[in-house]
């Protein structure tokens, strides 16, 4: 009786619309139009066509660089709240909180202003003599999509990594220096193994939000700098070629899942 509710919410708003868009992508598009004649052409194509290819590993370039970032940044952070200045990591971790109250959307067009033409990062860097010309590469490019995606992601790594910390007993420090143990070894003998969990889904929830991103490339990138969910929403707003635009999604999500099992076996090895 307990589980019911939750498993009525997670059929219904989860596996009804992924089925939907299972069915959809074995429809055929003709005529400006699908009907449901089945085939399997919308994945030959999702899975063959060059454009779609150069798609497929920008997002993920960008999707791994971008969670291996956010899981250093956020581990070094949490160290340091925990083993390095624990009597501020209360103040510390608060604005860590008050960092997620801003909206996602304002966010992005403060990155817009920052490093446009005439930004704040442009005007900075002539000030200092660094350079005597605005820097165009700064906006409509990787670069700027990856700044923003750092900054939205980075506070959402801290939460578990640091939870994962906490849940660890001074003891276990205590006792391991008491041993000999460096800080650098009771770092890689006791304090990692035991955040592997924490570090897990850190990477996971920046791998997939990254993955699943085209509200940031539309808005901070150029026209060669767009992701595959960019694809996906033309054909499903622009075309209206839905079949197609299922089997895309439904590929990204089987790429994100075997990338993760992929990432996590070879984490659990590092960590052994």
């Amino acid at each position: 009786m307990l589980l019911t509710p939750p498993t009525l919410y997670f059929l219904a708003l989860f596996v009804v619309p992924l089925l939907v868009l299972l069915l959809y992508s074995f429809y055929t598009y003709e005529n400006f139009s699908f009907v449901s004649k089945l085939t399997l052409a919308n994945y030959t194509q999702a899975l063959t066509s060059p454009a779609l290819r150069i798609f497929y590993f920008r997002t993920l370039k960008i999707a791994l660089v971008v969670s291996i970032t956010v899981v250093v940044v956020s581990y070094l952070f949490s160290h340091i709240l925990m083993y390095v200045l624990p009597g501020a990591k209360r103040i510390l971790y608060f604005l860590v909180l008050v960092s997620l109250f801003g909206g996602y959307l304002v966010r992005i067009y403060a990155w817009r202003t920052m490093l446009g033409r005439n930004g704040a990062l442009n005007g900075l860097l002539i000030s200092a003599h660094l350079t005597d010309h605005p820097l165009s590469f700064l906006l409509n490019s990787n670069f700027a999509i990856a700044v923003a995606l750092l900054n939205f992601l980075i506070p959402l790594g801290v939460l578990p990594i640091f939870s994962a910390m906490q849940n660890i007993s001074p003891r276990l420090l205590e006792a391991a220096q008491d041993l000999g143990a460096s800080r650098l070894r009771t770092a890689r003998t006791i304090v990692l193994p035991l955040t592997t969990r924490g570090i897990r889904a850190a990477f996971a929830f920046c791998f997939i939000a990254t993955m699943a991103e085209w509200v940031t490339p539309q808005l901070l990138g150029g026209p060669l700098d767009q992701f595959v969910g960019n694809q996906i929403l033309y054909e499903f707003g622009e075309t209206l070629n839905w079949p197609l635009g299922a089997a895309i999604a439904l590929t990204l999500i089987a790429s994100v899942v075997a990338g993760l099992a992929i990432l996590f076996a070879l984490l659990r090895l590092v960590t052994r």
